[in-house]
């Protein structure tokens, strides 16, 4: 059932207000005879002008209170039916306790309209009802405050939750760009120390020629001595960089992993009983080193996803390089596990589009055409750090 909205909500309120004063006015008047006024016409519209002012009650409530005040005071006055004002003054205590921004107000309102009904009606020779009356209005001030506290309550909870969802993204985007460091400083380490390697070689051979002492060579000598004392000296830095975002308690790290290493993935998925088709039409013998990483990583996690999250027994991978792109799809054919539906979203998707990103690439993930979940990749793919695919 769809809810109503304020404006709807109130001006039912605000009839049903004013037409169940009408209906206790005229019972009244038929019990108790000739101890009150009869209900005239003065009466029904003194009726409708205190439930009029219901109409605006959630954007000034302390207002309305006074109002409905005003306009009941000569009704007693005149001695109508005094119960019948009660839909009205209820309904105005509740909005005062409810909707004030402030509590005083509230509590102010309240109290002007004791100080104001209990003479009046006690006057009118029922004391007892007037206590009844008050009772009655504190009850719906008090119902009001409680609303009012368990809404504010269920906000803060709701606040708090999203705040802890947040922090455990940030906290494992963290983690999750620790791990893109140490990949990358693999990559990096692996061709500075190729680099370093061979340029060691190359200017200890040229130091054994006979005509080392030609200009030329001793220049290039010099060239190369220098790219391994500085290919050296990168790799005690990007060390140092990773032991920072480890905590200066980093360990040693094995390779990374590539797409070359792509059927350790397809083993993993079939050992949970999950076939996985692999299609690479038009892709490169050679792939720069990051991209080959992030898009093993993002095959994956796609794949963790499929064995955790999808009854599916068949998953599809794709690989395809159009120009400078490659193009990445891992799509199973669901539906998901009944208790993965009911579950928050985890932060593997999350994880995936920052690496994606962090190669100039992007990611979507969304339920597919068959049935199942499908993930999309497009990554970049510069000339230089080439590696085996």
């Amino acid at each position: 059932m769809t809810a109503l909205r304020p404006p709807v909500a109130d001006r039912l309120l605000a009839a049903g207000s004013f037409a169940l004063g009408i209906v206790v006015a005229f019972t009244l008047e038929a019990v108790a005879g000739e101890d009150e006024r009869s209900v005239d016409m003065w009466a029904i519209m003194l009726l409708g002008a205190m439930s009029a002012p219901l109409l605006a009650r959630r954007r000034w409530p302390i207002p309305v209170v006074l109002a409905v005040l005003a306009v009941s005071t000569p009704y007693h006055l005149l001695d109508y039916p005094h119960e019948a004002t009660m839909p009205a003054l209820l309904v105005a205590a509740f909005t005062a306790a409810r909707y004030s921004e402030r509590p005083r107000p509230a509590y102010a309102a309240l109290v002007a309209v004791a100080a104001v009904i209990l003479p009046v009606v006690a006057a009118s020779g029922a004391p007892g009802n007037a206590l009844l009356g008050v009772g009655w209005l504190l009850m719906a001030f008090f119902a009001g405050l409680a609303v009012r506290f368990h809404q504010a309550w269920k906000a803060a909870v709701a606040a708090r939750l999203e705040q802890e969802r947040t922090d455990e993204v940030e906290r494992r985007v963290a983690e999750e760009r620790v791990l893109i460091a140490a990949e990358l400083h693999d990559v990096l380490a692996h061709g500075l120390a190729v680099a370093n390697v061979q340029a060691s070689v190359a200017a200890h051979l040229i130091d054994q020629l006979p005509m080392r002492q030609d200009a030329p060579l001793q220049e290039l000598s010099g060239t190369l001595h220098s790219l391994s004392d500085t290919s050296r000296a990168t790799l005690h830095e990007l060390r140092a960089v990773l032991d920072v975002l480890h905590g200066g308690e980093a360990e040693p790290t094995e390779p990374a992993h590539h797409l070359g290493e792509l059927q350790r993935l397809v083993e993993m998925a079939e050992a949970a009983d999950v076939r996985v088709d692999v299609e690479s039409d038009g892709l490169s013998h050679e792939l720069p080193a990051t991209v080959s990483v992030v898009a093993y990583r993002i095959i994956q996690e796609s794949l963790t996803n499929v064995i955790r999250h999808s009854t599916a027994k068949r998953a599809t991978v794709r690989l395809d390089q159009d120009g400078h792109r490659l193009r990445i799809a891992v799509i199973d054919h669901g539906p998901a596990r009944p208790e993965s539906t009911m579950t928050p979203a985890g932060f593997g998707i999350a994880g995936m589009t920052g690496r994606a990103q962090a190669v100039g690439g992007e990611l979507s993930a969304g339920p597919g055409e068959s049935g199942g979940f499908e993930v999309s990749a497009s990554l970049p793919v510069p000339e230089i750090w080439r590696v085996p695919v």
